[in-house]
């Protein structure tokens, strides 16, 4: 039976948990509120499928290289509304049209990142948009497996860890209607960080959190930007990675799950029909792509293929160099973030009582120049010259 020993050996997937027979695994949050399987020995018959389940348990795929283009929606509207490119606004609604269901990761009501369902194009627009967290499977692999067997199409997105596991799940069966699409991932940070961020800021604004972005485009594609949604509409929230708590954390490599300083998954070859990442500079390839956002598409199977010829309507397109994509953009792509030797200290003071504003005190002090650069940076991104110093700095 599967017992977890070593935490960085552990995805949190969710396979364990769907596969149980007897329905005796249960996963239980620690004191990063992330979730680990936890077997009831008295109704365990010790079939042994847990363990078999899980995908780190699993050899490496090898670096076969995928079929790989750059995308970007037709509809700039779509676009404008998506992390990148608007790759899974398209297949969402191929799949829409076919009488399909759509899963991906969306906030319930006491903003806990779940894993959901769609059968409505517009129902799909709660998946739109980068959440920087890991969410919760829950029942959705044996959801999509229901509707596997009663001959619906199905589309599921998520991280390269939990497509495994939807995979390990279904026993490896390929299904012919079932695509899968996960992405190039830096990692999952605590959702009790995140639990605590989203309480501070809604304290701050007096307003309920009702829905967040950790990336979108208020100010631009190439300026990235957390986005907090309150029910308070009056009441906005907009910072980049150098002023945001979550962003200014995981991008200092101190909160995520300890797996995903090993991740198991970072291979070129992936178990999914597609990976997908951002294209930060689709013009370079070609005239045709604007800077407004653009997606890198990999795809590892025929069906992937087939499926990308019919999609191919929704988007200006273009064939890309896997060597150039890697270098411009593909960083994350076999490359796991190395732990930041704080991090212990980190949560060990969040478990004495720091609260959001202790945590920035401590792990993000600016410099006088630094809190200037934050507070002028939005600024001189909307009236164009941050794009111009960035570009002078590109050319020197």
């Amino acid at each position: 039976m599967i017992k977890i020993e070593d935490k960085s050996l552990c995805c949190g997937c969710w396979a364990c948990y769907s596969i149980c027979p007897k329905h005796c695994i249960e996963m239980q949050m620690d004191s990063e509120r992330f979730h680990y399987p936890v077997v009831d020995l008295r109704n365990c018959i010790d079939c042994g499928l847990c363990d078999r389940s899980c995908p780190i348990n699993q050899p490496l795929l090898d670096d076969r290289p995928p079929k790989n283009y750059v995308v970007q929606h037709k509809d700039s509207i779509i676009r404008k509304d998506s992390t990148s490119g608007g790759f899974f606004t398209a297949i969402s609604q191929y799949v829409i049209e076919r009488g399909g269901i759509v899963f991906g990761a969306a906030f319930n009501e006491d903003m806990v990142l779940c894993h959901q369902y769609a059968d409505t194009l517009e129902d799909c627009g709660k998946f739109r948009g980068s959440k920087y967290l890991q969410s919760l499977i829950g029942d959705a692999y044996l959801k999509a497996k229901i509707f596997l067997e009663e001959g619906k199409m199905v589309v599921f997105s998520g991280t390269p860890c939990q497509i495994a596991g939807l995979y390990a799940f279904l026993k490896y069966r390929r299904y012919e209607r079932l695509l899968t699409i996960d992405l190039v991932c830096h990692g999952v940070p605590s959702p009790r960080l995140a639990n605590d961020y989203f309480a501070y800021n809604s304290l701050k604004k007096n307003s309920r959190v009702v829905d967040y972005k950790s990336r979108d485009k208020y100010y631009d594609y190439c300026y990235s930007t957390a986005t907090i949604f309150f029910q308070d509409r009056s009441k906005q929230y907009h910072k980049g990675k150098e002023s945001d708590f979550m962003l200014a954390l995981y991008f200092k490599d101190m909160i995520s799950r300890p797996s995903c300083y090993a991740c198991h998954f970072k291979t070129l070859n992936r178990i999914s029909d597609f990976t997908i990442f951002d294209c930060w500079d689709a013009p370079a390839l070609s005239k045709k792509f604007d800077k407004k956002g653009a997606t890198n598409v990999f795809i590892h199977t025929l069906n992937g293929r087939n499926v990308f010829e019919e999609l191919k309507q929704y988007f200006i397109w273009n064939e890309a160099d896997l060597a150039s994509i890697i270098e411009r953009d593909g960083d994350m792509i076999k490359k796991s973030v190395s732990m930041n030797l704080r991090r212990q200290e980190l949560f060990d003071d969040l478990n004495r009582g720091f609260t959001v504003e202790d945590l920035s005190n401590k792990y993000l002090k600016k410099t006088f120049l630094q809190s200037l650069l934050s507070k002028i940076k939005p600024l001189s991104y909307r009236i164009g010259v941050l794009q111009l110093y960035l570009k002078l700095k590109k050319m020197r």
